[in-house]
């Protein structure tokens, strides 16, 4: 059944994650955090819709990973750090004149160094900077696909879309 393929999948990447965290590899643990958002949201976006959005994103993000996850920021402020380190490698993205990014800039801090996210004013953009524990954003993660998979109980159509596009995924 597709839906175990699913479970494996998402589980092969969280624990993934964790052994990131675990041997202090930052930028492979972004990449596989933000990554794996990607991959939630593409399992339950629209049937309709080609490809995901950036609205997908962001609604995804909402709906299933800020809630009661003391993550301090917004759906557009993660996409735009996704799109940072996945488009650019980099910790800031869209700061051409021609491509602004829309969300706060977020800065990482590592090994829990982080009590409480918090927001630092910038005087250089109308954005506020935003200091981020990883560990937060990796069990806010967690805690998201636990809300996704139990969605899928209440939700026959959703279940029958993610086992429709888990069979799209590598074997």
């Amino acid at each position: 059944m597709t839906i175990q393929l699913y479970q494996n999948s998402i589980q092969e990447l969280t624990k993934s994650i964790d052994e990131c965290l675990k041997n202090n590899e930052k930028l492979s643990v972004l990449i596989l955090l933000y990554s794996t958002i990607d991959i939630m949201v593409w399992l339950s976006r629209d049937p309709h819709d080609a490809a995901s959005t950036k609205e997908d994103f962001v609604r995804w993000v909402e709906e299933f990973m800020l809630p009661g996850s003391g993550v301090n920021c917004t759906g557009e402020d993660l996409y735009s750090a996704r799109c940072a380190v996945i488009l650019s490698y980099a910790p800031a993205w869209g700061t051409s004149q021609s491509n602004k990014a829309d969300g706060n800039k977020i800065v990482y801090a590592w090994n829990k160094t982080v009590k409480s996210p918090s927001k630092l004013s910038s005087t250089k953009q109308k954005s506020e900077t935003i200091s981020l524990s990883i560990e937060n954003l990796s069990k806010a993660l967690q805690n998201a696909i636990q809300r996704f998979n139990n969605s899928l109980t209440d939700n026959r159509t959703l279940f029958d879309l993610v086992n429709e596009r888990s069979n799209k995924f590598f074997v």
